[in-house]
């Protein structure tokens, strides 16, 4: 089994910084690498990073300047998804594994698409509070990287991507990687897009912290919780298995973390960029319209986020 030795990550943001922790910390020679243009490799190099108030030397790349990855992570945001995968092109071969960090349902398709679907393993994050402003990520719980292949692929690329996954989880285990080995991949992964679609555009549109959209009798926690149950409609639609069980688990899950955090969407509107709202309301309003199910809710945190982000 050919090992993984050389890493990528496209994006520096909060799961970029995150994951490559343990990856700087116990692979060595200038691992992982950061992929970016010039522009901003030149940006950046001056910036001192800091994860937990420890300064921290990141290794920063331009295309030109790597070599084919054994292992592609994409921890982009969504609006600069092509963007992105134009950048990380030169360093992915036939050989390359490719792993998105990014939230949402949807981003393995696109990058399959244009890589192709025997590269993309499936993966989803849980249980972290990390935030990042500016150079600074700080956390209090690093969370988890759930992995694993999509059991609606074909029985050629299911045994492709098995050995690709077997690969993937010998390297995690070397360098105490955080993650755990998922049969289900994608029912984790609407578990988490289903309380993200809630809490995330939640905490944009009323400017508050995850405590406050957990205060039983609130109307941050109705949206956020009538957000989640428009999810739960469409996945159940798609044939993934989710019900008020996990709408509770979830929120359970929401509630360890630290109540004054607050998550990337709400970390846009007080830093003035644009949000992820596209992958979250959007893609449930589309999704909505396909399978027949109306998602007022979700139109509504839509349009307000919109908007928001039009009086920047």
């Amino acid at each position: 089994m050919k090992e993984i030795k050389r890493v990528n990550i496209v994006g520096m943001g909060a799961l970029g910084l995150l994951f490559g922790t343990p990856i700087r910390e116990n692979l060595g020679s200038g691992q992982p690498e950061y992929i970016m243009d010039a522009a901003r490799k030149a940006r950046h190099e001056k910036d001192v990073y800091t994860i937990n108030g420890q300064e921290v030397s990141l290794h920063m790349v331009t295309p030109e300047e790597t070599q084919p990855a054994d292992l592609l992570l994409v921890g982009l945001k969504y609006p600069g998804l092509q963007a992105g995968l134009d950048t990380a092109a030169s360093c992915i071969n036939e050989d390359t594994i490719i792993i998105s960090l990014m939230n949402g349902v949807d981003s393995e398709e696109i990058i399959a698409e244009r890589f192709g679907k025997e590269k993309v393993l499936y993966s989803v994050s849980q249980e972290m509070d990390a935030q990042r402003y500016g150079s600074e990520l700080v956390y209090t719980q690093a969370g988890r990287l759930f992995v694993g292949v999509p059991h609606t692929a074909d029985e050629e690329t299911q045994k492709v991507l098995t050995e690709k996954l077997d690969r993937v989880c010998a390297f995690f285990d070397s360098v105490n990687f955080p993650y755990v080995r998922e049969e289900n991949i994608l029912y984790r992964q609407w578990c988490k897009y289903m309380v993200n679609v809630g809490c995330n555009q939640t905490t944009m549109v009323f400017d508050e912290p995850y405590g406050k959209c957990l205060t039983d009798g609130s109307l941050e926690y109705a949206v956020m919780i009538s957000a989640m149950r428009e999810v739960v409609l469409i996945a159940k639609a798609k044939g993934i298995d989710l019900g008020e069980k996990e709408v509770r688990e979830y929120a359970a899950i929401l509630r360890s973390l630290d109540q004054n955090a607050v998550p990337s969407m709400g970390q846009d509107r007080r830093a003035k960029r644009k949000s992820e709202v596209d992958m979250f309301a959007g893609t449930v309003m589309r999704y909505g319209k396909e399978v027949g199910i109306a998602t007022p809710v979700n139109d509504y945190l839509f349009r307000r986020v919109k908007e928001i982000e039009a009086e920047y």
